[in-house]
């Protein structure tokens, strides 16, 4: 606590003041923005989320793209939301990088020797992950009631203080129970772009029933069915990449699907999945509740895209059951087109099934090409 205050590195421990004397914000709240200091500065408190059950953190199972660090939005209870005041903070997180700010995230350490002043550790700068910026997760609140929460992905820009101390912890146990699902809209970010990336769009389903073969009860994971948020919102670029195309067909498919799928009366919804030891919490694409049917959906119809769509589904589908519905789902790939006629019988093989959208816009359930 002797050093400058003026100089932080990843792993410098501070009090909120001095930490204000050099990014700004306020002195107090989890998510403090400073316009001046071009920064958005993020208070974790492990105290907080361990009380209820969700932890901010690094999780421990890396992507190509390396560690992703995860920090839950604003909002003690209720569920938490981008919209007016109450989502101020988490409008702030999602909108830094058209706003010319940088993430900075510290974590609560202790406090300063016969003092009540918090202290902070350092753990760097971060920016969004531009392909997911955020997910939607259920949780409990402080008052013990469940709501939606948004978990935002950040990834390291510049050096980053990696600690295991900092680590989400692995999920050591599992439950299954339905959810319903409280809706929280983020209409406003249809005329106003926030950050890289697109947001993902829940998806939805219909379908056909086939017969499959019970599976063996699983006690390594829980499942948590979720009717997923409806999100159309597009998200400015820093630069134009396949990636974040095909994210964003994706986005525009699964919605209209969702539409074409209520539309015939169905119930739409996900699969919330945490895997005992894992610390990442996985979740579906979309679930066909009245029909108890599984869709992985990707935003183009390439051999790439295809076959990551099979290893997805066939994982997620494990652990998908129904209290309604005997045995496994039907696992359906949804795809913006038909894919070639080789990967037909690759998917009939796995009894996974494909629904395309046709070139007059109409979705086709097909298992085999249609000539």
């Amino acid at each position: 606590m002797t050093a400058s205050a003026q100089v932080m590195n990843p792993g410098d421990v501070r009090t909120r003041k001095q930490i204000r004397a050099v990014f700004g914000g306020s002195p107090q709240g989890g998510i403090c923005p400073s316009v001046d200091r071009h920064s958005v500065n993020l208070y974790s408190d492990p105290d907080v989320g361990e009380r209820v059950g969700y932890y901010d953190g690094w999780l421990a199972e890396e992507d190509e793209l390396g560690p992703v660090f995860e920090y839950t939005g604003a909002g003690k209870s209720g569920n938490q939301t981008f919209e007016g005041d109450a989502g101020s903070g988490n409008r702030a997180i999602l909108q830094h990088a058209q706003q010319g700010r940088t993430l900075r995230v510290f974590t609560r350490v202790g406090k300063v020797p016969g003092s009540d002043t918090k202290t902070h550790r350092y753990l760097g700068s971060f920016t969004l992950d531009g392909l997911e910026p955020y997910v939607w997760r259920r949780a409990p609140g402080e008052d013990g009631l469940e709501r939606d929460v948004v978990v935002f992905r950040l990834r390291a820009e510049g050096p980053v203080q990696h600690a295991a101390e900092d680590m989400v912890p692995p999920a050591k146990e599992t439950t299954a129970k339905f959810v319903p699902f409280q809706a929280v809209t983020a209409a406003m970010f249809e005329s106003e772009p926030a950050t890289s990336g697109d947001l993902p769009l829940p998806k939805q389903r219909t379908t056909k029933t086939t017969k499959t073969k019970k599976p063996a009860p699983n006690p390594e994971t829980s499942g948590t069915f979720v009717v997923p948020e409806t999100f159309g919102t597009k998200l400015s670029l820093r630069a134009a990449t396949a990636a974040t195309v095909a994210v964003r067909h994706e986005a525009e498919l699964t919605q209209a699907y969702k539409e074409f799928l209520e539309s015939a009366g169905h119930q739409t919804g996900a699969f919330q999945i945490k895997v005992k030891g894992l610390t990442s919490t996985l979740r579906t694409d979309l679930y066909d509740a009245t029909d108890h049917v599984l869709y992985e959906a990707k935003g183009s119809n390439s051999r790439e895209d295809v076959r990551m769509a099979l290893g997805q589904i066939l994982d997620y589908s494990r652990y998908v059951i129904s209290e309604k519905h005997e045995g496994e789902p039907k696992r359906v790939i949804l795809l913006p087109a038909a894919p070639t006629p080789d990967m037909y019988s690759l998917l009939d093989r796995y009894d996974v099934g494909v629904v395309y959208r046709s070139d007059d816009g109409r979705f086709v359930d097909a298992t085999t090409p249609r000539g």
